[in-house]
């Protein structure tokens, strides 16, 4: 599967399974513009997770995304893992609600 971080990085990714592929400190620093530093100050806040000082895709889109909050509004590094954090908690709440919907629909199609 080919995607804008494995694209340019491809012969720097190490394989860990079929889907999973880990990225360096380094290499997550060079793909989102900050420093190893920066990096490093993120797995030590627990904002990113690190298994063998390594970092998936996701660790490194959630690096993009706290970049972001931090320009644009001004979060300071944990406020904006938290914002994270809760957007990500509102959506699995909003598609477990969806899912109850759906399924009270179908009970109460049977009843009619």
């Amino acid at each position: 599967m080919s995607t804008p971080f494995s694209e340019s990085f491809s012969s720097d990714i190490v394989e860990l399974s079929a889907e999973e592929y880990c990225y360096t400190y380094e290499q997550a620093a060079q793909m989102t513009a900050v420093s190893v530093t920066l990096v490093e100050r993120f797995v030590s806040l627990n904002l990113i997770e690190a298994k063998n000082a390594k970092l998936r895709e996701p660790d490194i889109a959630r690096i993009a995304q706290m970049l972001r909050l931090r320009r644009d509004l001004g979060l300071n590094w944990v406020g904006a893992g938290m914002v994270l954090d809760l957007s990500r908690e509102i959506s699995l709440l909003k598609a477990r609600l969806r899912a109850f919907d759906s399924h009270q629909d179908l009970g109460e199609a049977g009843f009619h």
